[in-house]
């Protein structure tokens, strides 16, 4: 079976740069002679298909939030069993765009534990099963003006929303194993350039 040498979650406010980083890093990565899979983000994956939790038919956030789990824990398996299948050499890295615990920063802490319940799930069993989780802060807490939210249809905060959201998101997360920030900047190679320091170094251990 192939190795899986790293799970790595890509988190953060909205409007950060993930997109274009993850993509850059999965380049990056595949020079160096990885395997890159590029788990893709699932609340924006079922806000473009029709589910949301805004706007005309909206679902409760509590029901939202549910689905994006259900559809993260299935895909987050098919993508982890898949490695099992390619030639014992492979070494392949898993590049997640929001990991489960980024439902707790949507939801707060009493929904997110009513979530858990209702899915059989342990918080603790959550933050162990990525490597790394790099949380990238909105462009939204440096320069307001930058931020926005023609890249991606499904974005719909406002800069004030963003910078909250954010700072949930990195609240969730902060005691996770190997858990980095990248502090906001609108020069987005500057992120890119320290993404790839850490996962090189996290890599060469």
């Amino acid at each position: 079976m192939g190795v899986l040498k790293a799970s790595i979650v890509f988190t953060g406010g909205p409007c950060a740069g993930k997109t274009t980083t993850i993509e850059a890093v999965k380049e990056d990565l595949e020079n160096k002679g990885y395997y890159v899979l590029h788990l893709n983000e699932c609340a924006t994956e079922l806000i473009n298909g029709g589910i949301r939790p805004f706007g005309e038919n909206a679902l409760s956030v509590f029901d939202f939030q549910n689905e994006v789990l259900n559809l993260q824990l299935y895909k987050e398996k098919r993508y982890f069993d898949i490695v099992k299948k390619f030639p014992d050499d492979k070494e392949c890295i898993i590049l997640i765009d929001r990991g489960i615990l980024d439902n707790k920063g949507y939801l707060g802490s009493e929904l997110f534990s009513q979530l858990l319940q209702k899915n059989n799930l342990k918080e603790e069993h959550i933050a162990e099963h990525y490597d790394m989780v790099i949380h990238m802060v909105t462009v939204a807490t440096e320069v307001r003006n930058k931020y926005n939210t023609s890249t991606n249809s499904a974005r719909f905060e406002n800069p004030e929303e963003a910078i909250d959201l954010d700072k949930r998101i990195s609240e969730v997360w902060k005691n996770s194993k190997n858990f980095k920030l990248i502090e906001a900047t609108d020069v987005i190679e500057e992120k890119i350039s320290e993404v790839l320091s850490l996962i090189h170094d996290f890599l060469n251990k």
